[in-house]
């Protein structure tokens, strides 16, 4: 999947990788997962009250945009 980012959330994302000390790839996937995981359901501390939800392009994007604060 292609995730386009803005010059501020490529910085932001640039900062996080160093401080993790991952590559910003890395940090992308890692975020991408803990929201899959969190909306699946995974675990009981990250259970959703609601039913499984799936996600298109467009939604998994736009979940992006809002994680890094657009």
């Amino acid at each position: 999947m292609n995730v386009e980012l803005d010059y501020e959330q490529s910085a932001r994302i640039e900062l996080l990788s160093l401080v993790a000390g991952k590559t910003p790839g890395e940090m992308l996937l890692d975020a991408a997962t803990l929201l899959l995981d969190r909306d699946a359901g995974c675990c009981e501390r990250c259970r959703p009250a609601d039913s499984q939800t799936y996600f298109d392009d467009e939604q998994v994007q736009a979940r992006f945009a809002q994680l890094l604060g657009h």
